[in-house]
């Protein structure tokens, strides 16, 4: 029996897929059961054969003999045999069939090249998609965070993710003025790593580094006093260190990527037609996004500049449920 004939006699094996494929995570919402995945983007690699063992949290699992990289980065694939493999496992794991073949509706970033776009669209059929649709971030994300497609009225959408940040002005259903930073949780984590090891003349890892951000770091004025002790190794010689970071410090590495958001709104308000300008300053701004939970990042863009701001819930979660609720609606 062809794979067409079963797909109309059991349509379950065609559900629709929408598909957040991020830098740090990849979420998947299955048509009629919601959100169904939620993993880090991650591939195991055995450091002899290159063979990949694992994906997902079960990759970020420390072993012997095994290197773990990160396929997609600011939005895009950069590894695309280990994207392959790895979205081709996450959708056998949220479908279950091996004879599925679901349409795929995947969020892209605003900035995204055509040959990013090719490479994306190589990995989905890689991964036994029937139809691809691609969807710009910003929309996903007004769907998500509660806009309806038809609202007259406009309103501004942040999307601060692991690896871009992308703001847009949307109405009607449409971003009327989008501008896409390749600038995000990752870059931030990468500046407080440097800032560390220039003031302290150590060096920390990943993980640490996104630890002191989600502790003591902040988008507005720190704390006065606030530290937090930190292990890490010395840039010379590797041996064990450890430090007592500020939440000055950790603030001034992180300052020139908030400034940059602030400047990307302020640039897409300043594009904006008069009409679409006096709506946003009524609605507001909506922040999505898993960089959007630094905390006083929504205090900061109020205050820089001058219009409502507003953290939606779920933020982590707000592109992958805007894309699920248009591919139900098409």
């Amino acid at each position: 029996m062809s794979v067409r004939r079963l797909e109309s006699m059991l349509p379950f094996l065609s559900r629709d897929l929408a598909i957040d494929l991020g830098t740090a995570a990849t979420r998947i919402h299955v048509r009629g059961k919601g959100l169904m995945l939620n993993e880090p983007s991650l591939v195991a690699v055995d450091s002899e054969t290159g063979q990949f063992v694992a994906f997902g949290a079960e990759a970020g699992r420390q072993r012997a003999g095994v290197v773990t990289v990160r396929p997609v980065r600011n939005g895009a694939i950069v590894e695309p045999d280990a994207a392959r493999v790895m979205l081709r496992h996450f959708v056998h794991k949220v479908h279950g069939h091996p004879y599925a073949r679901p349409r795929m509706t995947i969020a892209v970033p605003g900035g995204i090249t055509a040959i990013e776009r090719r490479v994306m669209v190589e990995a989905a059929y890689e991964a036994q998609a029937r139809q691809i649709i691609f969807m710009e971030q910003p929309l996903a994300a007004a769907l998500g965070a509660g806009l309806a497609l038809g609202d007259p009225m406009a309103a501004i959408v942040v999307d601060v993710g692991s690896g871009t940040t992308d703001v847009a002005a949307v109405s009607m259903g449409r971003a009327v003025a989008v501008r896409s930073m390749r600038t995000g949780g990752e870059a931030m984590d990468a500046a407080i790593r440097l800032e560390v090891r220039r003031a302290h003349g150590i060096v920390i890892d990943d993980r640490t580094a996104e630890t002191l951000k989600e502790q003591i770091g902040s988008a507005c004025e720190p704390s006065a006093g606030r530290r937090m002790e930190v292990s890490g190794t010395h840039p010379r010689h590797g041996a064990p260190m450890s430090a007592m970071v500020s939440a000055e410090c950790v603030h001034e590495a992180l300052d020139p990527a908030v400034r940059a958001i602030v400047e990307a709104v302020r640039e897409v308000l300043e594009s904006c037609s008069p009409e679409i300008a006096a709506d946003v300053a009524r609605r507001g701004l909506l922040l999505t996004g898993g960089g959007a939970l630094l905390s006083g990042l929504p205090r900061r863009l109020r205050r820089d500049l001058g219009i409502p701001v507003a953290l939606v819930n779920r933020p982590q979660h707000t592109v992958a449920l805007g894309l699920g609720m248009w591919a139900a609606r098409n």
